[in-house]
C-alpha cells in the first residue's frame, strides 16, 4: 500500500517541482528587465545584451545538465545539483547595484553581462539546469512512466505560461520590484525543498537497471519504443531535425510578434499572446495526445499558410479581429507541427538531456535570427516570411513516397521545374494581369466583394502551391511557398509611395508620400511620427500632432515674444516638425534613442525641418533619460516630451525618479509638456499622480482632428512648478485640471502598465 502510494505521488512531486522551476525562470527575466531600464537604458546594446544573456545562460544549464548527467550516477549528480542550488542562497535577494551605471556608458555591452552575472547568474543557471535533470532522475526510478518521462515537460511549460500570464496581470500591478525579489527568492527556497524531496524519490526507488544510480547501458529492455529496438544512439541527420523543429518556431515567435505589431496593430502587452500560443503548442505535443492530434495539424498546415499569404501578398485587408487570428492561427499550427515533430522524434531517456540541449540551441539560434541578425540585415520584417518557408519545407508529408520511385532527372524537373513555372505564373498574374480589361466590378455590386481581381491574381498560384501536398513529396511544398512567397513579393515589393525605408533594432520606419505626393510622411508600424507639406511655401509649418492650431501649438504662442524659452529640450525627434517653431535666439537640443530616426530627420532628402529650423539645434543620441544625467541643471525653460505615442512606452521616463531629473533641468519657471497621444494606454491618471506627488500644478487638453488644415487630435499635458508659470493657459477652459484615481505613483520601483490600458 505504500509503495503504491508513493508511486502515485512521484509523478506529481516531479511534475510540482518542474512547474515552480519553469514559473520560476519566466518570473525572473521581466523583474531583472525592469531593474535595468532605469539605471542603463533602453539602448539596443542593453537589450540585446540582456536577452543573449539569459539564452546563453540557458543553454549553459542544459549542457551542465547533460554533462553530469553522463559522467555521474544519478546519486552524486543529485549531490553535485543540490550544491549548486545551495550555492546560489549567496545573492539571494536578486537585485542590481546602482555602482554599474557607472561602467555602462563607456562599455555597456561588457557591462550588462557582467552586472547580469553577479546578480542573477548564478540562480537563473541553477533553476535552469533543473528540467532536464528532474526528468532524468525521474527516468532512472522504477515508476511505470518513468520509460517516457517527456509527459513532465508539459508540467513545465505550464509554469512558464502561468508565469507569463501572471507577471503582467498580478504580479507587476500589485509588488513593488523589491517585494518581487523577496518573494522570488522565497519562490527559490521552495524550489530547493521541491528538489531534494524529488532527489529522495529518485534514490529510493531506482529502477532495477541502475546500479548505484548509474544506468546499466547494456539491458535495452526497458527504453522507449524509437531507441529500444537497437539502442542506437541519435546521429547527426536526427540531431540537425532537432535543432531545426526548434529554430523555427522560436524564430516564427518573433517573427509574427514584430509583423502584427508593426502592420496591423501595435498593442501593448500584445507579445504575450504569441509567446503564450508558444508554451501551449509544448504543453499538448509532449501531453501524451492522441497522434491523430498531430496528422490533423499536418493536415490543416497548408490551408493556413496559404490563406495567410493570400491575404499578404494581395490587396485585401480584413478586419483586425481577422487579422489576429488568421496570423495567430497559422503561428500556432507551425508551432504544433514543428513541436509534435520533436515529441514524436523524442529519444530514449538515455539521451534525454542531449534532446534539451540540441532543442534550446535551435531555440537560441531562432532568436538570435530574428532579434540581433535580421534588423541588421533587413529593411523589413523579411524574416516573417522566411520563417514561414522554413516551415513549409520542415512540413511532414504523410504516406510520402520513396525519393527512389522517380529518376534523378525527373526529380530534378520537379523539384525545380514546378516551383520555378509557379513563380513565373505569380510574376505574370500580377504585372500582366490577363483580365486587366475586363469589367470586374460586378462582383462588388452583386455581392459586395471589392478587388475581386486581386482575389483572382493571387488565388490561382496559391491553389497550384496547395496542389503540390498530393504528390506526395517531401520539401516540394516548401519549394512551391518560397516561389509563391518571392514572385509575389517581387512583383509587387515596392509600392510607389514609399520613399525611403529603413530598419533598426526598434522596428521599420518608412517614409511615404500621401494625398499624391503633396505630403510625406515618417511611420513606425502603425505609429506616425510627422508628416511635413512638400510646398516650398508651406514646408515649414508644424502638421500633425504639432499643427499650430494644436495645444503644444498654443503652448510654443504664450511663451513667445518677450516670454519666449531660449533653451528648449525635446525628447523624441520624429520628423523634427517642433524645429518649426524655432527662433534666432533659440537653442533646441533633441534627445533620441534611434539613430535611423535620426538618420531620416536630418537626410535633407527626405524631411527639412531641422535644416530650415532659425534656432540652433542638436541632437544627442541615447537613452534619454540617461543623457539628461549629464546635461547642466537649470537650463531648460521648456521641455517636450514625446516618446509615449507607440505600444511600447518607455515606462522609465514615466516615474517619480525621471519626473525628478526633468525638474532639476528646468528653470525655476519652466514649464514641462507631455504627449500623451494613445491609442491604446490613458495616461492622464499617471501623469496627475506623479504631479500630486511632486507638488507641481498641471493642466491636460484633448485636441479634436481637423483633416483639411492636417491636425490630428492629440493629448498633451502641461506641469510647472507654479501654476503661474503656465501663463494664460492656467485660465484657458481648453485647459482642464489633471483627473485621477486611487492608483499608485509610478516609480523605478513600481509601475503597473495594466491599469492604464484603456477599457474601451
Amino acid at each position: 500500500m505504500k509503495d503504491r502510494l508513493q508511486f502515485a505521488v512521484m509523478p506529481v512531486v516531479f511534475a510540482l517541482t518542474l512547474f515552480v522551476s519553469a514559473g520560476m525562470l519566466f518570473l525572473v527575466e521581466p523583474m531583472i528587465g525592469k531593474m535595468i531600464l532605469p539605471l542603463l537604458g533602453g539602448t539596443p546594446a542593453v537589450w540585446n545584451t540582456c536577452m543573449m544573456f539569459f539564452q546563453v545562460l540557458l543553454l549553459a544549464g542544459y549542457c551542465y545538465a547533460h554533462i553530469i548527467a553522463g559522467r555521474m550516477t544519478v546519486k552524486r549528480q543529485i549531490i553535485v545539483h543540490i550544491a549548486v542550488l545551495a550555492f546560489a542562497f549567496l545573492v539571494l535577494p536578486v537585485g542590481i547595484s546602482r555602482q554599474w551605471i557607472s561602467y555602462g556608458e563607456t562599455h555597456p555591452i561588457v557591462t550588462v553581462f557582467v552586472m547580469l552575472l553577479f546578480s542573477v547568474g548564478l540562480p537563473f543557471f541553477a533553476v535552469s539546469a533543473s528540467a532536464p535533470l528532474l526528468q532524468k532522475w525521474f527516468s532512472a526510478t522504477a515508476h511505470p512512466s518513468a520509460k517516457d518521462p517527456y509527459f513532465l515537460y508539459s508540467a513545465s511549460n505550464a509554469g512558464s505560461m502561468l508565469a507569463l500570464v501572471s507577471y503582467p496581470i498580478l504580479i507587476e500591478p500589485r509588488l513593488s520590484l523589491v517585494k518581487q525579489s523577496q518573494w522570488w527568492s522565497l519562490g527559490y527556497v521552495i524550489l530547493a525543498v521541491l528538489t531534494i524531496v524529488s532527489a529522495v524519490f529518485s534514490l529510493r526507488r531506482l529502477s532495477i537497471c541502475h546500479d548505484g544510480g548509474k544506468l546499466l547501458e547494456s539491458d535495452f529492455g526497458d527504453l522507449p519504443p524509437q531507441c529500444a529496438e537497437t539502442g542506437i544512439k541519435p546521429g547527426i541527420r536526427e540531431r540537425l531535425r532537432w535543432i531545426a523543429f526548434s529554430f523555427v518556431p522560436s524564430s516564427m515567435l518573433l517573427g509574427v510578434t514584430t509583423f502584427i505589431s508593426t502592420n496591423i496593430a501595435a498593442i501593448p502587452l500584445f507579445w504575450v499572446v504569441p509567446l503564450a500560443l508558444y508554451l501551449l503548442s509544448f504543453i499538448l505535443v509532449f501531453a501524451r495526445i492522441p497522434g491523430i492530434i498531430h496528422r490533423l495539424m499536418i493536415f490543416i498546415f497548408p490551408p493556413a499558410v496559404l490563406t495567410l499569404l493570400f491575404f499578404e501578398v494581395s490587396n485585401l485587408r480584413p478586419p483586425i479581429l481577422v487579422s489576429f487570428l488568421i496570423h495567430l492561427g497559422a503561428f500556432f499550427i507551425i508551432a504544433m507541427v514543428c513541436h509534435g515533430e520533436l515529441a514524436k522524434r523524442r529519444p530514449s531517456s538515455i539521451y534525454l538531456t542531449e534532446f534539451y540541449l540540441w532543442m534550446s540551441f535551435g531555440g537560441l539560434l531562432g532568436g538570435v535570427f530574428n532579434a540581433v541578425i535580421a534588423p541588421g540585415l533587413f529593411n523589413s520584417i523579411l524574416e516573417y516570411p522566411l520563417g514561414i518557408i522554413f516551415a513549409s519545407l520542415l512540413l511532414p508529408v504523410l504516406n510520402a513516397k520513396s525519393r527512389n520511385s522517380l529518376s534523378l532527372l525527373k526529380r530534378g524537373l520537379l523539384y525545380l521545374g514546378a516551383p520555378l513555372l509557379l513563380g513565373l505564373l505569380t510574376f505574370w498574374l500580377v504585372v500582366e494581369w490577363p483580365a486587366g480589361n475586363l469589367d470586374l466590378s460586378w462582383p462588388d455590386k452583386v455581392m459586395g466583394i471589392d478587388d475581386f481581381d486581386s482575389i483572382i491574381t493571387y488565388i490561382i498560384p496559391a491553389a497550384l502551391c496547395f496542389s503540390l501536398i498530393f504528390t506526395k513529396r517531401r520539401f516540394l511544398f516548401g519549394c512551391g511557398v518560397g516561389a509563391f512567397v518571392v514572385a509575389a513579393f517581387t512583383a509587387g515589393a515596392w509600392e510607389s509611395n514609399i520613399v525611403h525605408r529603413e530598419r533598426s533594432f526598434f522596428g521599420v520606419l518608412e517614409v511615404r508620400d500621401k494625398s499624391q505626393g503633396a505630403y510625406r510622411i515618417l511611420t513606425h508600424g502603425t505609429t506616425q511620427h510627422g508628416i511635413q507639406s512638400l510646398d516650398p511655401k508651406r514646408s515649414m509649418e508644424p502638421l500633425s500632432y504639432y499643427h499650430r492650431q494644436g495645444p503644444i501649438g498654443q503652448v510654443f504662442k504664450e511663451f513667445s515674444g518677450t516670454k519666449r524659452k531660449s533653451r528648449i529640450a525635446i525628447i523624441g525627434l520624429g520628423t523634427g516638425t517642433l524645429a518649426s517653431y524655432g527662433r534666432p535666439d533659440q537653442q533646441f537640443t533633441f534627445y533620441e534613442i534611434d539613430p535611423s530616426v535620426k538618420h531620416i530627420a536630418t537626410n535633407t532628402n527626405l524631411f527639412t525641418f531641422l535644416q530650415n529650423c532659425r534656432a540652433d539645434w542638436k541632437i544627442v543620441l541615447g537613452d534619454a533619460r540617461l543623457r539628461l544625467e549629464a546635461a547642466p541643471d537649470n537650463q531648460y525653460g521648456l521641455m517636450v516630451i514625446d516618446a509615449f505615442s507607440s505600444d511600447a512606452i518607455p515606462v522609465h521616463l514615466l516615474t517619480r525618479e525621471a519626473l525628478r531629473l526633468y525638474l532639476s533641468k528646468l528653470s525655476e519657471d519652466g514649464l514641462l509638456a507631455v504627449h500623451i497621444s494613445n491609442r491604446y494606454l490613458k495616461l492622464e491618471p499617471v501623469l496627475q499622480k506623479l504631479a500630486q506627488d511632486a507638488g507641481l500644478s498641471g493642466r491636460i487638453r484633448d485636441d479634436d482632428a481637423d483633416k483639411k488644415i492636417h491636425k490630428y487630435g492629440s493629448t498633451w499635458v502641461i506641469m510647472s512648478k507654479k501654476e503661474a508659470h503656465m501663463g494664460r493657459l492656467a485660465y484657458d477652459k481648453r485647459w482642464r485640471r489633471l483627473e485621477g484615481d486611487h492608483r499608485s505613483v509610478w516609480t523605478d520601483d513600481f509601475s503597473n502598465l495594466m491599469s492604464a490600458l484603456k477599457r474601451s
